[in-house]
Parts: structure tokens; sequence; C-alpha cells
């Protein structure tokens, strides 16, 4: 059975309300896993497994640890997401992400530019990637693929998004992909993830974010799938 995985409960409860209560913390949830029917059919399972990495790394490794007990078969990370600009993306699309890289680890220089932590030794950037689209459902196979960038500080002007789009040439921004892919890799799980663009990473400007709009148009393509 898939496993429909969230970070927060905000992205959740807007997709499937009334499931679970809306101000719910995070521990009462993250050990929970809730089924999900669609027009009363079971498409699969969810959880709730905390914002950025390693809360998010730490409380799938519990579930996956379980995955056998849980019926858990596949991973697909749902979320939403900030657009780097001129990557072709406008706000509301839905993207499948394919490959992640870890955006904000490595060392500030005195100039302030950034050097990733796998270059200081001179090796490449690490890059984590989804399961072959061979193991996806149709509907995730066939939406369109971006290359995303996972940090734990999102970019909040428009010099440092520039700066990471440039570096790492990802399309978009979000919180725990690469440790989506990463943990499931470990437990031999298949995973994917897709994501809606609910604003441009630049200068913040929370007046622009269409939060709701891009859970809206996710729940659609569960829905519709």
């Amino acid at each position: 059975m898939t496993l429909f995985a969230f970070a927060s409960t905000l992205e959740f409860t807007r997709m499937f309300p009334g499931l679970i209560p809306p101000d719910s913390e995070i521990s009462q949830v993250t050990d929970k896993v809730i089924p999900l029917a669609v027009n009363g059919e079971v498409i699969g399972s969810a959880a709730i497994l905390g914002v950025g990495l390693l809360e998010f790394a730490t409380n799938l490794s519990r579930l996956l640890s379980r995955k056998d007990e849980l019926c858990i078969t596949d991973v697909i990370l749902v979320g939403i997401c900030g657009a780097y600009k001129n990557r072709g993306l406008s706000v509301g699309d839905v993207v499948r992400v394919d490959s992640e890289i870890v955006g904000d680890l490595g060392v500030q220089e005195r100039d302030g530019s950034f050097v990733a932590w796998s270059r200081i030794g001179g090796g490449d950037i690490v890059q984590y990637e989804s399961a072959s689209l061979d193991k996806a459902p149709r509907w995730v196979a066939e939406l369109r693929g971006a290359s995303g960038l996972s940090v734990n500080c999102c970019a909040g002007t428009d010099q440092l998004a520039e700066s990471r789009a440039l570096l790492f040439d990802c399309d978009v921004e979000s919180m725990e992909g690469a440790a989506c892919f990463s943990v499931c890799k470990a437990f031999n799980v298949p995973a994917f993830e897709i994501r809606a663009v609910s604003n441009l990473v630049g200068n913040r400007d929370k007046s622009s974010w269409r939060i709701p709009e891009a859970l809206a148009a996710l729940r659609n393509c569960i829905f519709s799938a």
C-alpha cells in the first residue's frame, strides 16, 4: 500500500480535511498511519512526519522499520514548494521531483559566498534520486519532471535564490525531499515526490504566496488519478 508522506499538518489537513483535528501537535500524529479513501476506495495511507530534513528522516525511518506490519510498499512525498525564477514553472503547477540535492550543507566564506560541503574535499555534489518511473503509478509518471533542492532554511532574498539556482541547477526548493529519497533507498522502498508550486523563490513576500491554491491543485491531482 502506498504511503503518502506529508511534512506538515497544514498540508495534510488542507488536502484531507476532517481526518485529524487541524490543531493537532506533530507529536500526536507522527506515529499514526491514516487510511486514505477517495470516493469510498482506499488509495493508500498517509503520515505526517515533520518539517525539515532531520525530523522527516527520523519519523520516516521509524515507520519504514515497520513497513511489513504497516503494509507499506512505496512512498509518495506530497507537499508544496517554491520554484526558482526562469525555470519555466508557475504558481499552481504540479511537478514530479525526480532528484534532490541538499542545498545548505556547506560553509560560507568571508565574502558571503557559499561552498557546498561535498566540494570542500574535491568531491561531486551528492544527488538523491527517486525510484525508477517504471515503478511509479501512471498518474505520477505522467507529471512534469523537475529537479529539487532540499534546504533547512528557505531562501528569502532574490540574491540567495539566484545563487542557489545557479550553483545547483535546480528547479524547485523545499525541505524534505533528499531525506525521503535517502531513507527510502536505505529501506529498499520505492519513493516518489510530487509538489505544487505555491510561490516563486526570491524576496520574501507572503502576500504573493498561494498555498491554498497549490494544495487544491495537489488534491485534484491525487483525486483524479
